[in-house]
């Protein structure tokens, strides 16, 4: 029996780009679709939710699929806004192919960047794909040399775009391009490949270019080692360069399986539906997974039993009952699984840097009261969807916080709590997350053995580590003094113990040591080490005091030199470190690091300053101390462990499953 050829590609681009529009124009060209969706009508097959209609933007990633070439191709949209970047990076994780939009007016956006980093990292194989070359602006040798120059990439046409006559812009096949020859984009793509192929260069410098056909070949064998980039012009809006586009993602990068029989898969994005309830996308790497069938999941380190599998056709699940290698499938389990599980005994790779991190935090609040415990279910649902909400609800105080990648990921959520909850919720003014790490050396102890059956003393010496370095954990404490099992619920406790510092922020950058401590043989137990751990932690950092540690930003500038001037002292008022500008002909590149709370709101100032033509990129770039303040300082939500009676009182039996998880 032949093997089934599936590949898995996905969809990425900054903002606006046109992904969704591509994505629907793969599915008519290929004869999926009897009528090409409008992302402007709303009716684009991958823009589901109300807000993405409404709107014309993707905010949650999607998946079809159709057939070109004998290749089953699987398609997953993503978002375009960097507030909606999660969904990306778990999209990455499942992909064997990547096709970038820039668009041909537009060039390369901070986005852009972005995406270019984590493709990278994950050493995928990529297509650009060139849109939009029909809009007035459209300059497609300045997004050739601008891709090369930023991206640091070899890439090498694969079509030609011509818009000379704008009304008709058209695009030429390879095969074709003996009268375009001479253009800075298919003489650069012909010296990249010289670079790497050397008959080549022998007929590249006698100009020997007649067989455009066996230069095809050459360039197709080094864009399938990833030592160039292939690159297609074209348009969405009227059709142009698709099907040559079909074509590429069919030949170039046959699929890879896993030499493995047992079914091993991956789960990039868990949704909730009104009548199957808990819906958990995967893509199938390995083996063959069945209805009934059970399965290992990582994340929850237990067999888990799989009820029910779909597969979604243009927008509508089917029932199929079994997944081969490499199709994309929707189960359902009466298990709580989460976005980034992964199924099966073979541990699939993922530890990448993500596109973006939550530094920010915001409070959600119900428009009525009579709506409090209805808003706590759904955010629950939301946060098991989006795992990077990380949504905390303090009952005691009544409030539920969440944290968010940036402003318009608070729109989206208050339109699903509307449309999909029937819920009227406020979120007040997001607030940086800061953290805490200790300001010098101190011992904390914890005599826990009252009221019996109960016993666990411990010491514990908290020191200061350099920055970045995260927690480390070590015990001088005898197995005979502490066992092993006991010792384990300690270095368990450890985390939970430090999601929240004496100034309300998670702690971070320190060395903790168990230095001292004892077990009873008779009246000791898992959970009085659990239970112990934080009050011996806590006392440790109430003696040491804590700083306050701020995120901050690593920003690259790019816009015209004639606003040096004015962008720069934007930065200085905003406490930026900035090293010295570079500069490439009309245009400065400037780059250093900025607090995260300071830059929060500039991008829309610096859209102004640069009539929206300057390039702003932020990445996460760690924390630095900062002063402390009163309007810095949270209070402790819940029960603190310096509270000792109350601490006891509340947790004493009462630990849940996801805590002994932590």
């Amino acid at each position: 029996m032949t093997q089934k050829k599936i590949l898995t590609i996905g969809i990425l681009a900054h903002v606006d780009a046109g992904k969704t529009s591509l994505t629907e124009c793969l599915l008519h060209t290929s004869g999926a679709t009897k009528h090409r969706g409008s992302v402007d009508k709303g009716s684009a097959i991958t823009d589901g939710l109300t807000m993405e209609k409404s709107r014309g933007i993707s905010i949650k990633t999607a998946t079809v699929d159709f057939v070109w070439k004998d290749t089953q191709i699987n398609i997953v949209d993503t978002p375009g806004h960097i507030d909606f970047s999660a969904e990306v990076d778990r999209a990455l994780s499942v992909l064997d192919l990547v096709i970038l939009v820039v668009s041909a007016v537009e060039g390369v956006q901070a986005h852009t960047l972005n995406l270019w980093e984590s493709i990278r990292e994950r050493q995928l194989p990529v297509l650009f794909f060139i849109n939009k070359i029909d809009r007035a602006g459209a300059d497609m040798e300045k997004v050739f040399n601008d891709l090369e120059k930023d991206l640091g990439a070899k890439l090498f046409a694969l079509n030609y775009g011509d818009n000379d006559q704008p009304e008709f812009p058209k695009v030429i096949e390879f095969s074709e391009m003996q009268p375009y020859l001479a253009s800075p984009i298919l003489e650069k793509s012909f010296e990249n490949l010289a670079e790497f192929d050397e008959a080549f260069l022998e007929d590249y410098l006698e100009g020997r270019l007649s067989d455009l056909s066996a230069i095809f070949e050459k360039a197709k064998e080094q864009i399938q080692a990833q030592k160039m980039i292939g690159l297609l012009f074209g348009s969405a809006k009227m059709d142009l360069g698709i099907e040559a586009l079909l074509n590429q993602i069919a030949t170039l990068f046959p699929p890879k399986m896993i030499a493995h029989k047992e079914p091993s898969a991956k789960i990039f994005k868990v949704e909730y539906d009104p009548k199957l309830g808990r819906l958990a996308h995967a893509k199938l790497f390995s083996g063959q997974l069945k209805n009934k069938a059970t399965i290992w999941s990582h994340q929850l380190e237990k067999e888990i039993k799989i009820n029910q599998i779909f597969q979604r056709k243009l927008g509508k699940l089917e029932q199929v009952g079994e997944l081969i290698a490499g199709e994309i499938g929707v189960m359902t389990t009466s298990d709580l699984v989460l976005a980034g599980d992964v199924l099966g005994k073979k541990k699939l790779e993922d530890d990448f840097n993500k596109i973006s991190q939550a530094v920010l935090s915001v409070q959600a609040v119900a428009a009525e009261e009579k709506d409090y415990q209805k808003l706590g279910e759904a955010l629950e649902i939301l946060s098991i969807e989006d795992p990077q909400l990380d949504f905390l609800w303090y009952k005691a105080e009544h409030e539920f916080h969440l944290k968010i990648l940036g402003p318009i990921q608070t729109e989206v959520l208050k339109d699903s709590l509307a449309n999909r909850f029937d819920i009227a919720a406020n979120f007040l003014p997001p607030k940086v997350i800061y953290k805490e790490t200790p300001k010098q050396s101190a011992e904390g102890s914890v005599r826990y053995w009252m009221p019996k059956p109960c016993w666990a003393i411990m010491t514990f010496l908290i020191e200061p580590a350099s920055l970045g370095s995260g927690v480390t954990f070590t015990s001088k404490v005898r197995t005979s003094d502490i066992s092993v099992k006991y010792q384990n619920e300690v270095k368990r406790a450890i985390p939970w113990s430090l999601r929240q510092g004496i100034k309300g922020w998670e702690v971070t950058d320190l060395k903790i040591t168990l230095v001292e401590g004892e077990e009873h043989t008779m009246h000791s137990n898992p959970g009085d080490f659990l239970l112990a751990t934080p009050m011996g932690i806590m006392r440790g950092l109430e003696l040491a005091d804590t700083d306050l540690l701020e995120p901050m930003y690593a920003f690259q500038i790019k816009a015209n030199q004639e606003l040096l001037g004015a962008i720069a002292s934007d930065l200085n008022q905003m406490n930026a470190q900035i090293n010295s500008p570079t500069f490439d002909d009309d245009f400065f590149i400037l780059t250093g690091r900025v607090p995260v709370e300071k830059a929060m709101s500039y991008g829309i100032k610096f859209s102004a300053t640069t009539s929206g033509k300057g390039r702003l990129k932020l990445t996460l770039d760690g924390y630095e101390k900062t002063t402390t303040s009163e309007d810095k300082i949270r209070a402790y939500k819940g029960v603190s462990p310096l509270d000792e009676a109350q601490w006891i009182l509340h947790n004493r039996g009462a630990f849940k499953a996801e805590d002994r998880r932590r």
